[in-house]
């Protein structure tokens, strides 16, 4: 099983998000691990202004990766990070990762698919981190705070992957992890998550694509 090569799972996930958070235990129960001792959900953390980062939620979502990640490296314990939002593929479960693996890509969005290594990357909804370069990985999104112009998390993990080209990193291909249509809580709300009404028949247009794209994930295979 996936999780069998972490000592931790951690779910980054809003306390007032219990919508995510009752979907994110569907996820999991999907999976077999619902009652697997190594997963804990982790109160996100919330900013009352964006600071150097482009809005309140990047802010927190930084924030939190790395929380999880100096938590995991005072214990040394490796550790895969998911964010709520996340839909595990019918292979999740059974992903393997090869024995010299130290960061895992669980799910990815890349702009260059053919080569992944070197490719700019977007999202880090499904992260892994063996334990013995989590504290030199904490160490360094924590001093890159320090600049005034620095990348969101899924662009810090790539500037440090590129920053120590020996690092292994594992891709899953296909990624296991995609990130589930959901309101936001990163970029300023859209008109029809902002008004009661709309936003029910968001939230019910966003169930249908989901159960869409499952539907033709399944047929796929």
């Amino acid at each position: 099983m996936l999780f069998d090569h972490f000592d931790q799972v951690r779910v980054i996930n809003l306390k007032h998000r219990t919508d995510r958070r009752a979907q994110m235990l569907g996820e999991l129960r999907r999976i077999g691990a619902d009652n697997d001792p190594r997963v804990a959900f982790f109160g996100a953390c919330r900013f009352e202004d964006a600071g150097t980062f482009t809005s309140i939620g990047a802010r927190g979502v930084y924030h939190s990766h790395l929380s999880i990640l100096e938590e995991a490296a005072a214990q040394g314990a490796s550790v895969l990070i998911l964010e709520d939002d996340v839909d595990f593929t019918a292979g999740a479960h059974d992903t393997a990762l090869p024995a010299d693996w130290q960061i895992f890509y669980g799910g990815h969005y890349a702009a260059k698919p053919n080569d992944l290594q070197n490719s700019d990357i977007i999202g880090a909804h499904c992260m892994g981190f063996r334990a013995e370069i989590v504290p030199a990985l904490a160490t360094y999104l924590r001093g890159l705070l320090a600049l005034d112009d620095h990348p969101p998390i899924d662009g810090a993990y790539v500037w440090y992957r590129r920053a120590h080209p020996a690092i292994v990193t594992h891709f899953a291909v296909p990624p296991i992890a995609d990130q589930r249509p959901s309101r936001t809580d990163i970029a300023e709300l859209r008109f029809f998550d902002r008004w009661p009404v709309l936003r029910q028949a968001a939230q019910f247009a966003r169930r249908f694509k989901r159960l869409l794209a499952r539907r033709n994930g399944s047929a796929a295979n």
